[in-house]
């Protein structure tokens, strides 16, 4: 072959372009946009709870805000209705993102007698679906790790498989003794179940560094058998790819993993709690920087997965479903005095 017919030089040879990372994972367009627009519907919930407290309709409120990349991305790694997931109070973007709706946690929140987690029969923060497969946890911090194992545990006694259990907690939860019983049992017998630390650094007031003996939650996997990964939690894509991983080992027979997704708490614990009194103000000015919505937002836009304007629009819409869903739920009825002991004792006769 003469000179002139060779190949070119690879110095000349344009390079493919790089695919975005929502498509090297997988995910659709739809799909990001669909979790952006959820994430912040979980915000506007989250705004409209605050409101409510403060006229006395939501007695206590718990929210996620801060929490959304971290709960919307394990929602892309559960199979709804098969895995059983296991939340913990902060958990109200992960609730939206498995299929709840605004009305159903303003119903919730409102201690409604249609509220679907509980009837109106428990505090702000304990969802639940049978539907779903989503678990109720106690209100003892920590506790319900327990229960996510027992489930993994059971599992195995029945010869399940391609099947796991999640459950959620903050990196307080770690120091709780039920905390370290169930990841002990759950790294002796390898169980398929997946546990995510969602690490705000604090444990209400307490700081991480007067809470947790070690800079990384996850450093602690080593002494219970199991992988400990480390993730940045306002990261949708990361927190995704990383338990989409940990899913796949525990429903393949791989045992369990400890994720710690690290982010921050956007607003105080709670609605009685007012962290200007142990956070600088400093600090809380600089967390707004780290928005999970934000920076998911800045991804699509970049991307050209919807402008600005349809971002607008969109946020209007969700606002308006917000607004509806908070006159629905206002407008149902209190449950009934001779209802106060129903599911109790057995003999009611919603109990049948």
């Amino acid at each position: 072959m003469s000179q002139s017919m060779e190949t070119p030089s690879t110095n000349h040879t344009s390079e493919q372009p790089t695919l975005p990372r929502h498509l090297q994972l997988g995910l659709s367009d739809e799909q990001v946009i669909a979790a952006l627009c959820g994430m912040q519907r979980a915000r506007e919930v989250d705004d409209r709870l605050w409101v409510l407290s403060r006229q006395g309709k939501a007695h206590f409120v718990i929210t996620s805000a801060g929490h959304e990349a971290i709960q919307f991305g394990c929602g892309w790694a559960i199979r709804v209705g098969h895995d059983y997931v296991v939340p913990y109070y902060r958990d109200m973007a992960l609730a939206l993102a498995l299929g709840q709706t605004s009305l159903d946690l303003l119903l919730h929140a409102m201690g409604k007698p249609t509220d679907p987690a509980s009837g109106g029969r428990q505090m702000f923060g304990h969802f639940s679906s049978r539907k779903l497969r989503l678990v109720s946890g106690s209100s003892s911090v920590g506790s319900h790790i327990v229960h996510a194992v027992g489930l993994a545990l059971a599992f195995r006694i029945t010869g399940e498989t391609d099947i796991a259990s999640i459950t959620f907690f903050g990196e307080g939860a770690t120091s709780e003794g039920a905390w370290h019983e169930g990841i002990s049992i759950a790294g002796v017998h390898q169980l398929p179940v997946v546990f995510v630390c969602e690490n705000n650094s604090y444990a209400i007031s307490v700081p991480l560094k007067k809470e947790v003996p070690v800079p990384d939650v996850a450093t602690k996997a080593a002494g219970y058998g199991m992988p400990g990964v480390i993730v940045d939690g306002t990261d949708i894509f990361a927190v995704y790819e990383t338990v989409r991983a940990a899913m796949k080992r525990a429903r393949s027979g791989g045992g369990p993993t400890l994720v710690e997704c690290k982010t921050h708490r956007l607003r105080p614990h709670s609605n009685s709690d007012d962290h200007t009194k142990y956070r600088p103000a400093d600090e809380i000015a600089a967390m707004q920087e780290h928005d999970p919505i934000q920076r998911l937002l800045a991804y699509v836009v970049e991307h050209n997965l919807m402008t600005q304007e349809e971002w607008d629009a969109a946020r209007q819409s969700i606002r308006q479903e917000v607004n509806e869903a908070t006159t629905t739920a206002d407008r149902v009825p209190d449950p009934p005095l001779e209802s106060l002991f129903a599911h109790l004792y057995g003999t009611e006769e919603h109990d049948a």
